[in-house]
């Protein structure tokens, strides 16, 4: 009996939720960490990262509790496969996140003229790409509720392909931001242009694992 309702464990989709909490409190500091960058102030830059750094740790602990969760046998709505295939992209934007953080600690870094509309504009969209993949999960329960069909399944299409189209623009950003730095190529450090490319490859990665959310959600 005992090995039987073991097989009907406790849903391991709210801890997912709260797994995609923290990822959100990684990903709202985004925006922040690029305003200190621009402002020159090394040390709110420093303690923003450490703050990304306990969250992403944070979400690192409930991860390792659900797959502690999760032991095969376990009855899902979806294949056990696939839900860890989730956790693990969930886990990826906020590992994304936090190298970008640590990225932007290594040195101080100045924001060339010419590349400070530009970066504040995929700064924006990256987030914005991101908020949007936690939004999914947050209403992933809808989906659960609905046995994933009906409108509620059109609508999480809806925002998989919405997430794939801003992906797409967030390349076009990131190659564009990548032309302004390189045309600096004669004005600035090489090491700044470097930390500075890696950086901007970063967020684009943000953008990747974000929309890998909405993908994963289709084969649900």
């Amino acid at each position: 009996m005992r090995s039987i309702l073991s097989m009907f464990a406790k849903s391991p989709f709210k801890p997912l939720a709260d797994h995609m909490k923290m990822v959100k409190a990684c990903v709202d500091q985004i925006g922040p960490l690029f305003s200190q960058i621009e402002s020159q102030d090394q040390s709110k830059v420093l303690e923003i990262a450490k703050q990304v750094e306990k969250m992403e740790h944070k979400a690192d602990i409930i991860k390792d509790g659900i797959r502690t969760q999760v032991p095969q046998g376990i009855f899902l709505p979806v294949e056990k496969r696939d839900f860890m295939h989730l956790l693990s992209a969930q886990d990826d934007i906020a590992d994304a996140v936090e190298d970008l953080a640590v990225l932007v600690t290594i040195k101080e870094l100045t924001v060339p003229e010419n590349m400070k509309e530009p970066l504040n504009d995929l700064v924006r969209h990256v987030s914005r790409i991101a908020n949007s993949a936690c939004d999914m999960i947050f209403r992933l329960d809808d989906l659960l509720e609905a046995s994933f069909g009906g409108p509620e399944a059109e609508k999480f299409e809806k925002n998989a392909h919405m997430l794939g189209q801003d992906e797409w623009e967030a390349d076009k950003k990131q190659f564009h931001l990548a032309q302004k730095l390189f045309s600096l190529d004669d004005t600035l450090k090489a090491t700044d242009l470097l930390l500075w490319n890696e950086v901007i490859k970063k967020l684009g990665a943000v953008a990747d694992k974000s929309e890998q959310i909405g993908k994963i959600l289709r084969m649900f």
